[in-house]
């Protein structure tokens, strides 16, 4: 039956407040959106704190959440405006926080254990034991690395309790979530630090002869028909991409995918069209079914939906065969046939046989005034942005955030009791209500009632038991929530979290200044046996076995890629007393909190981050409880499961990278000629 089937949560992005506004209206059930720093989508307007406690407000009053990313790398130098910026949003009453380095989930969970952490894409949780190792660490959800198959998250949905979360809608990176190094080796703008340049999208050639071609671009992702599939396995969330987006592109999306959910099981014509005309790229299933179909090989680097055929330019502007609506206000781009863009604008004026009109539909011919560059050639007009989406009103009238106060309510025969998560020794208690033949109150009403108090609080019911049927009237209802708040008034400073922020910032500062690093450097050690960054579910008991043979044989120094590693170990080995550990490339170590992270693991020593600047590295070696290895020349610059059929690529200055496979790790991996710890030495930028 319908209802029988578990519902995802549709969560969607919010590069502002008023996309945030946009999101929710059309039916996404959250929002993610990052700060004005330290979120890996910096190019995004993002969100001031006065915007985020507007927006919480707004959503928690609709019954909607908010997630807040804290996405990053994160330097030494950098860890006091971390826990600065933590202290902020432990005040704001966030639904969860999204977070790549290790070095938050420490400070979270020692500071601040009243937050909410899932585990961003960005850390390339990709099996059930990177699963096991993040729960050990108090993590709640876990995004799934987009290049994992349908039957690998069926294995893992099976083997595990953690809330998963995997993309459904939205651009694509061909690498390895957290793997691409191009942008921080090409231009000094690292994916890990959310500045990518995107150079994935660009042109290159295989070879001096060949082509230009965006030989790296993949088709975006669009997996509505997969919707039932990934219910029935209880995947908690369903994440569009998009922070760079605006409203003209949330909305339509957001709402398709509403519709599907709704319609589940089975997912009406019409919704599937729908969603097939958003603006987007040419889209596939991504990795949902494997990896051949993730990249064209023709061009289709340019964004937007094809919507007509010029026929003429010339000093008159636009003559253009439409093959689908256009309206004032819409954003174009004119495109030619090797898909390069040559212009783009709003349009501001449509002529049909020389009379002024609003907007035109697929058949027309019709004339766009204006000033373009010629092209020999076809040339076609691309759609990029569609007009009648503006909600800045809507985002500009929500009133000021309130401090929210939570309550867990027990309704039962011995009246109404109310007590606070954050408060033991606070407890409300009212007299028993009458029995109720037909107007029972309802957790709607509890609801209802007691999510306001004043200007400046508000109540979060955390939690509604009833037991039985009761009567009340409203009124009466209200009045016990004055008497609840009389009864508060006297306890809300023990509950100003800001006051609390403050103090977590004074242990901070008192538990870092005290902290001494042992500030040494190691040469790697031949690790007999190097349990790599990257393992399908599906070959998890190959290395389980790769793993005691090495044991069996005398090896006892191991390394491992990924805290996944390690969880390998112990369940190959039973125990981890008697061997050695050390983390290298590509875990990501750029402080020396993720080093006590790693310590708590068992690990021996790790190896720096790759793209670390000389001169974090040398703060971290002053910081680290375990010794550092001397980084290894590593030269990944792109690793991905989509298969690379070349040998090579040159971008535009002939700088030439060589592709190769990784038996060992089933990869494909795009590599520089110059090391990149070489080229990252050099660079203070992080």
């Amino acid at each position: 039956m319908k209802s029988e089937l578990f519902k995802p949560e549709l969560l969607a992005p919010a590069g502002n407040l008023e996309t945030a506004v946009a999101a929710l209206s059309s039916g996404a059930d959250a929002v993610y959106l990052g700060m004005g720093k330290f979120n890996a989508r910096n190019r995004a307007e993002n969100f001031r704190l006065e915007e985020l406690s507007k927006l919480l407000n707004y959503a928690h009053s609709n019954g909607k959440k908010v997630y807040v990313t804290l996405n990053t790398l994160l330097g030494e130098s950098e860890l006091p405006e971390v826990m600065s910026a933590l202290a902020q949003l432990a005040n704001e009453d966030i639904d969860a926080l999204i977070v790549q380095d290790l070095a938050v989930v420490y400070l979270v969970r020692k500071y601040f254990p009243q937050l909410t952490l899932h585990a961003s894409t960005q850390m390339n949780v990709h099996n059930s034991c990177g699963i096991k190792a993040l729960q050990m660490l108090g993590v709640k959800r876990v995004i799934l690395e987009r290049q994992i198959t349908y039957s690998e998250l069926e294995m893992i949905a099976n083997s595990t309790t953690m809330e998963l979360e995997v993309f459904v809608h939205g651009s694509l990176c061909l690498s390895l979530s957290g793997r691409c190094l191009l942008s921080n080796y090409f231009e000094d703008a690292s994916g890990n630090r959310g500045m990518c340049r995107q150079l994935c999208r660009r042109n290159y050639r295989i070879d001096a002869d060949s082509p230009v071609q965006p030989y790296l671009s993949p088709q975006d992702l669009q997996l509505m028909n997969e919707l039932p599939k990934l219910a029935k396995l209880k995947i908690a969330s369903l994440k569009i991409e998009g922070r760079l987006r605006g409203p003209d592109y949330v909305v339509p999306v957001v709402k398709a995918y509403r519709q599907a959910l709704d319609q589940l099981p089975e997912i009406m014509p019409e919704t599937l069209n729908n969603i097939q005309r958003t603006i987007a790229r040419p889209s596939s299933s991504g990795a949902f079914y494997g990896f051949d179909k993730m990249l064209r090989r023709e061009p289709q680097a340019v964004f937007g939906r094809n919507v007509g055929k010029v026929q003429l330019i010339d000093r008159n502007g636009l003559t253009v065969r439409l093959t689908d609506r256009i309206h004032l206000g819409d954003k174009l781009r004119l495109v030619n046939r090797s898909n390069a863009s040559l212009a783009g604008f709003e349009l501001t004026r449509i002529l049909l046989k020389s009379t002024e009109i609003t907007a035109a539909g697929a058949g027309k011919t019709v004339n766009i005034p204006g000033k373009f560059p010629y092209c020999d050639g076809e040339v076609f007009l691309y759609k990029i942005g569609e007009n009648g989406y503006d909600f800045k009103r809507q985002a500009a009238a929500l009133p000021p955030g309130k401090k929210g106060i939570r309550l867990d309510i027990v309704l039962d025969k011995d009246g109404l009791h109310v007590t606070l998560p954050d408060l033991s020794d606070f407890e409300f208690h009212s007299e028993s209500f009458a029995a109720a033949e037909r107007c029972a109150v309802s957790e709607e009403d509890l609801k209802s009632v007691f999510s306001y108090f004043n200007e400046e609080y508000r109540g979060d019911v955390n939690s509604v038991t009833i037991r039985g049927r009761w009567f009340c009237a409203k009124s009466v209802l209200k009045e016990l929530r004055r008497e609840l708040f009389t009864a508060l008034l006297k306890h809300l400073p023990k509950l100003d979290k800001a006051l609390s922020g403050s103090r977590a910032m004074h242990r901070f500062y008192r538990d870092y200044q005290a902290a001494e690093g042992i500030g040494d450097m190691a040469l790697p050690g031949a690790a007999g046996l190097t349990v790599p960054g990257f393992i399908a579910e599906g070959d998890l008991a190959m290395w389980r076995s790769k793993i005691s043979a090495a044991y069996q044989n005398g090896v006892r120094s191991f390394a491992v890629g990924g805290l996944h590693g390690v969880i390998l170990l112990k369940e190959a080995l039973k125990s981890l007393k008697d061997i050695e550990i050390s983390a290298v490339h590509p875990m990501m170590v750029c402080n020396s909190l993720t080093v006590r992270v790693l310590k708590q693991f068992l690990i021996k020593a790790a190896e720096p981050w790759v793209e670390l600047p000389a001169g974090e590295l040398e703060l971290l070696r002053s910081k680290s409880v375990l010794p550092l290895l001397e980084p290894s020349p590593v030269r990944e610059l792109l690793v991905t499961r989509v298969p690379l059929k070349m040998k090579q690529l040159l971008d535009k200055n002939s700088n030439c990278c060589t592709v190769f496979y990784d038996r060992n790790e089933k990869l494909y991996k795009l590599c520089a000629g110059t090391p990149l710890s070489q080229k990252f030495s050099q660079d203070e930028k992080f």
